[in-house]
């Protein structure tokens, strides 16, 4: 789904360097409310065909990428009832703002959608403090454009090392990324807990082509709602 992606997730799951990370539902899918998220790689998906309640979408990447099939996704999602959100692939490599711009600009979020998330899983050469001052500055760019504050996907490996652990969570739901039975230890401390928890790149779900990630809900979908734009 995601560029670098098994070398993230591997390290997201505890597997050691050359290993191999295991999808393991766990207690993921015994969760009431369900979810998936997608990208390019899923091609154009039948939404109401899921049975999921929530989805993501891949919207941008950087400040020139953006997935062919996202509006499409997109309309399909609404059309379906499916709770919708959109993630941007963050680069700290390029400008902060000019990415949340793109993103906001691309979604063009509508009351409704879920807050906008960033997936933040690279760093382009940065060190941690720089990596967490452009996250901050994107998050705070998405903040004033919608009013609302993004969620954070992230692992607990990357947000340790690569952003330098920071206590502040910014107001943002975690979207944890953890292909293990228990998330638990895997939430870093910037959280008490996870809102949505990624538990496995392997699903098999109705109306999507080959694999896709699974994602659980901590909360009722009433609660989920609550995250949606007003």
């Amino acid at each position: 789904m995601r560029i670098n992606r098994r070398q993230f997730l591997t390290a997201a799951a505890g597997v050691a360097a050359g290993g191999t990370a295991v999808a393991l539902a766990g207690g993921g899918s015994s969760y009431s409310v369900q979810g998936i998220d997608a990208a390019s790689y899923q091609g154009n998906i039948s939404w109401g065909k899921t049975g999921k309640q929530f989805g993501f979408e891949k919207a941008t990447e950087g400040t020139t990428y953006v997935n062919p099939y996202f509006a499409s996704n997109w309309s399909a999602m609404k059309a379906a009832g499916i709770v919708r959100g959109a993630y941007h692939f963050g680069h700290p490599g390029s400008d902060a703002v000019a990415q949340a711009d793109f993103f906001v600009n691309t979604v063009k979020p509508i009351s409704g959608d879920l807050q906008l998330a960033l997936d933040i899983e690279v760093t382009d050469g940065r060190t941690p403090a720089q990596v967490w001052s452009w996250i901050q500055a994107f998050i705070g760019r998405i903040q004033y454009r919608t009013g609302r504050p993004g969620i954070i996907y992230t692992g607990f490996y990357f947000w340790r090392d690569s952003v330098g652990n920071p206590r502040n969570n910014l107001n943002c739901p975690l979207w944890l990324a953890a292909y293990v039975s228990n998330p638990a230890p895997y939430v870093p401390p910037a959280w008490s807990t996870w809102s949505f928890w990624q538990y496995t790149s392997s699903g098999k779900v109705s109306g999507v082509s080959g694999a896709v990630d699974l994602d659980a809900w901590n909360g009722s979908l009433s609660n989920l709602k609550h995250l949606c734009l007003p």
